[in-house]
């Protein structure tokens, strides 16, 4: 065995068969960008994936009368609200992988925001917007609602495992 030094990780390499042990490449690791994550990290980012699709679903398949129109600042507050989280969901459904993938030792940066993010949302909603905005009971948007402890639990997990993964720190 030696060690294989790259450009951001070690890794150990076989010398009989010339690869790399650590992400399996011929001849040692290029750059060894191999995402070594455990199976745990993936389901969790499968359920995050699956709830964040499931909200577009909603909320661009909810008809726009869902809100009381007779209440102008509800409406307000509801669409702005709507907006901004669609946008934020949107880019973070676009950018994550990528960040992932390309910039391992930053993703675990853009997790720790996003799940902060998604936090404080959730305090935010409950114990202010619930007063503002009247939510419709029954259907789609109470499932939303109580999907996303889960949805927030599974975030808190991957920001656990980038942290405190094998993976070299920055």
């Amino acid at each position: 065995m030696k060690i294989c030094l790259n450009v951001d990780y070690w890794c150990t390499v076989n010398l009989q068969n010339t690869s790399c042990e650590f992400c399996m490449v011929k001849r040692g690791c290029p750059v060894c960008k191999s995402l070594q994550l455990s199976k745990a990290f993936w389901i969790t980012i499968s359920i995050v994936y699956s709830y964040l699709l499931f909200v577009l679903y909603v909320f661009l398949i909810s008809p726009g009368d869902i809100f009381n129109p007779e209440i102008a600042t509800q409406y307000h507050f509801a669409m702005k609200l709507t907006a901004v989280r669609l946008v934020v969901i949107v880019f973070g459904l676009i950018a994550y992988p990528l960040i992932l993938s390309r910039f391992l030792k930053y993703a675990k940066y853009v997790t720790v925001a996003l799940t902060a993010w998604a936090f404080i949302m959730y305090i935010e909603d409950y114990f202010v917007f619930y007063r503002l905005i009247e939510y419709p009971h029954g259907g789609l948007i109470d499932t939303v609602h109580l999907l996303r402890p889960i949805y927030i639990l599974c975030l808190i997990w991957m920001c656990f495992e980038l942290t405190s993964s094998s993976q070299p720190r920055d």
